[in-house]
């Protein structure tokens, strides 16, 4: 199986090899909520799609201390290990959507269709603030590392991405979107800028 306990050693835990570290999602996680804070979301329900190894469950903790906590798996591995929820962003169907949905690097790992089901998805699970991230054909090209990045992916471009999260979301900078219909108060340097 393509996410079993060889593909988390080789790109999350082995040093010599991995992608980033637990040091390295804290700090995301840590920059994800505070954001999140600051622009006045009201957390109480986060879903971590894709969470693997449950990095940035601690800083959703550390800012959220009363939110609940959804780990959303694919590897069965990683359920029977941690206790994820398992299922597929594509088709993931809880009754309540989420605050704050966390989708780090998942969207890659899926086929166009796939990928498609799971972008209208992240519309209906979030009602709230998204972090969206996802290897991109231009950060391979242009950013990544591929001695230790993951290339046995879909490379899509960014614009891709961008529109079909356009329909539910507008950005807020930092990786951060906010439901359409939900405007915090930004200033004008503060807003992504054009182009």
């Amino acid at each position: 199986m393509r996410f079993d306990a060889g593909f988390y050693h080789r790109y999350y835990r082995d040093p010599a090899t991995r992608v980033a570290s637990r040091a390295d999602g804290l700090r995301l996680g840590r920059m994800i909520c505070a954001w999140t804070a600051c622009l006045g979301f009201r957390v109480r329900r986060v879903l971590d799609a894709g969470c693997g190894l449950g990095h940035l469950r601690g800083p959703v903790r550390e800012y959220f201390p009363r939110a609940s906590y959804t780990g959303l798996e694919v590897s069965e591995y990683l359920c029977r290990r941690y206790g994820w929820v398992h299922g597929s962003l594509a088709e993931y169907r809880p009754r309540v959507p989420f605050d704050l949905v966390i989708c780090h690097d998942v969207l890659q790992y899926l086929g166009d269709p796939e990928a498609r089901r799971a972008l209208a998805n992240l519309a209906r699970l979030c009602r709230g603030a998204l972090y969206f991230s996802v290897l991109t054909l231009e950060d391979w090209r242009r950013t990544a590392d591929r001695s230790r990045t993951d290339g046995e992916v879909r490379l899509r471009p960014a614009d891709w991405y961008r529109r079909r999260l356009g329909r539910g979301f507008r950005p807020l900078g930092g990786g951060l979107l906010a439901r359409r219909g939900w405007a915090p108060l930004l200033w004008e340097l503060e807003r992504p800028w054009p182009g």
